[in-house]
């Protein structure tokens, strides 16, 4: 099935949730952030790419783009755009994400300045939403302070991988954590326990409830540094070694079925190397698409369809995605989905129907 016309439900106005309003010009913002005391801890820039800022390097302009420097400013922005009806998405290292090629619409904001520290207590290290994970990864096993070391490869940071509850070889995030401070919609601060953010296979409920983290506490265990460091250093290997080098991408495209892989399945069904105008699964590794130069997020929505559909055709396996469709790519999926849904119940009264004919 061709995904071009669910495609079309891309557009600018499609934002991650429905803006009533587009921002007021960015010198406006300006003049109401100099206003508000908190001018000089906002970054505010119209019609930034957003490309650059994902791994796969894919993805149209931010209609504002806001650089978040503390609470503060964070807590202003929240507010104002919940007065303005402006939708806001928080990006982080941009790992996991696909971004229309039409851009987003509204305010699309990254943490900075004071969400990039980190400080460790005996075994606890309080760590701000935009501190890369590698990096607090490799400060800790100096520290002899041990748990992070399978998600040392993951090119996310704290708040993302809080989000989405990222894991890898049998270790989550939320396995680590004792304390997540989120900021909720309303400009409230709020702090969660692990249990209490619900988590789940590469989710937590931070995106349903439109919450930002802000930072999060992490227990870790001590033990012998070497053997943390060389333990890292094997895990990121075998991770990295996994994966196409060279080429951008965002790591796993789909969540794995419980008891399978979704690259194995992928694999079974012919599509290992598949390509769609600049994009392609990978030839290494089945659920990975690979950016191989001027690829578009329509090439790799159009993969991914076609990989669920072959799939689900197959072998009656509904692959999820585990990259987050921004905008419009969200619609656009669940669009082909209902129509897979739909078609897939027309063969089989077709083929009931038929088989009821032939006896």
């Amino acid at each position: 099935m061709s995904a071009d016309r669910h495609l079309e439900t891309s557009k600018p106005g499609a934002s991650p949730s429905a803006s009533a309003s587009s921002p007021p010009s960015v010198d406006r913002w300006r003049e109401w952030a100099d206003a508000a005391g908190c001018g000089d801890r906002l970054e505010l820039e119209a019609d930034r790419s957003l490309a650059a800022s994902t791994t796969l390097r894919i993805g149209g302009a931010a209609e504002l783009y806001a650089g978040v420097h503390d609470v503060e400013a964070l807590r202003w922005l929240a507010s104002r755009c919940r007065e303005l009806e402006i939708a806001v998405c928080t990006l982080g290292q941009g790992a996991n994400v696909l971004v229309p090629d039409e851009g987003l619409a509204g305010v699309v904001q990254r943490l900075r300045g004071e969400f990039r520290r980190f400080e460790i207590d005996g075994d606890r290290v309080r760590a701000g939403a935009a501190v890369l994970v590698p990096q607090l990864a490799k400060q800790t096993v100096r520290e002899g302070l041990l748990g992070l070391e399978p998600l040392g490869g993951f090119p996310a940071s704290v708040g993302g991988a809080v989000t989405m509850n990222a894991g890898c070889y049998g270790t989550e995030i939320s396995e680590l954590i004792e304390e997540v401070v989120l900021l909720l919609p309303g400009g409230e601060t709020l702090r969660q326990s692990a249990s209490e953010l619900e988590p789940g296979y590469r989710r937590t409920n931070v995106g349903r409830r439109g919450a930002v983290v802000i930072e999060a506490t992490l227990r870790l265990r001590r033990g012998d540094a070497e053997h943390g460091a060389r333990r890292l250093a094997e895990l990121n290997e075998k991770r990295w070694s996994s994966l196409p080098a060279g080429k951008p991408s965002a790591g796993s495209i789909f969540k794995n079925p419980p008891g399978d892989s979704a690259g194995r399945l992928i694999e079974a069904v012919g599509l290992k190397g598949r390509r769609e105008g600049g994009a392609a699964i990978s030839d290494e590794h089945a659920n990975v698409i690979v950016n191989l130069g001027g690829a578009r997020a329509g090439d790799v929505l159009r993969l991914m369809i076609m990989a669920r559909d072959a799939v689900l055709r197959s072998v009656g396996i509904r692959l999820q995605p585990e990259i987050v469709l921004l905008g419009g790519l969200r619609e656009a999926w669940r669009a082909a989905e209902a129509e897979e849904t739909n078609g897939t119940e027309s063969r089989r009264r077709e083929e009931r129907a038929t088989g009821g004919a032939c006896t």
